[in-house]
């Protein structure tokens, strides 16, 4: 039986766009790409059966264009990782995504916790669904997390220090400066970003080549000046 809305043997396209603009503020964009993804893409770079993207289509039923959504960061583990124009479950083995992330505001919130939520819980049953209030317009904590239980989400509570703990991630999500961070679980310091990381190694290997250089050096004094306490050469 043919889907609705699909022509008898006619391949079915699936869009990359739905036509409508994407109004994303400057800080919305860099919390949910240059950050989210990017750590999550970096943290399991090693890992070639997890996929991390955000801001795409997934598509959950076979030639029915109305059933997808758009996530602005998921993560779905048992697929390889490469490029895609749009995610379709069907062809990725029914794999769907454990972790959902909405950067949400005071204008989404009507969608976030109705028709995505609704989405996410009852069609594509992700294991986890995080919000982010960026600018704690309608989430005073400016953080909250579900974790689907018995086919409902139940809220994620907070630890001491005030971090969601997300079990398919094996990670947990803080704010820090108002800002989304991910966290090894008892770390201090957040995941740093690709850039961070390169940053942080190129200190490391500064510090060691400076080290190498000043052991160099007291060596070389060393041996210039001779053994101490070495008794005076005889007089002939």
């Amino acid at each position: 039986m043919d889907a609705p809305g699909v022509m008898p043997g006619k391949a079915v396209e699936y869009p990359t766009r739905d036509g409508r603009p994407m109004g994303e503020t400057d800080d919305h964009r860099d919390e949910m790409k240059d950050y989210a993804i990017n750590v999550l893409k970096d943290h399991f770079k090693d890992d070639p059966q997890v996929y991390v993207s955000g801001s795409n289509f997934i598509y959950y039923t076979e030639g029915i264009l109305a059933d997808c959504v758009s996530p602005d960061t998921y993560v779905v583990k048992g697929v390889p990782k490469h490029q895609r124009d749009v995610f379709k479950v069907w062809e990725e083995g029914g794999r769907i995504p454990c972790f959902v992330l909405e950067v949400t505001s005071r204008g989404t919130r009507r969608e976030d916790l109705g028709d995505k939520m609704t989405k996410y819980r009852d069609d594509l049953r992700a294991e986890e669904y995080f919000l982010f209030d960026l600018r704690g317009e309608w989430i005073p904590e400016r953080l909250r997390g579900y974790a689907l239980e018995g086919g409902t989400y139940q809220p994620i509570e907070p630890s001491s220090s005030g971090r969601l703990a997300s079990g398919s991630l094996g990670l947990d999500l803080g704010v820090q400066d108002g800002h989304l961070r991910f966290f090894v679980p008892g770390a201090a310091d957040p995941l740093p970003t690709p850039d961070e990381r390169a940053e942080l190694e190129r200190a490391r290997a500064d510090r060691s080549e400076e080290e190498v250089r000043r052991l160099r050096a007291e060596l070389e004094s060393l041996r210039k000046s001779g053994p101490k306490g070495s008794p005076p050469s005889p007089t002939p």
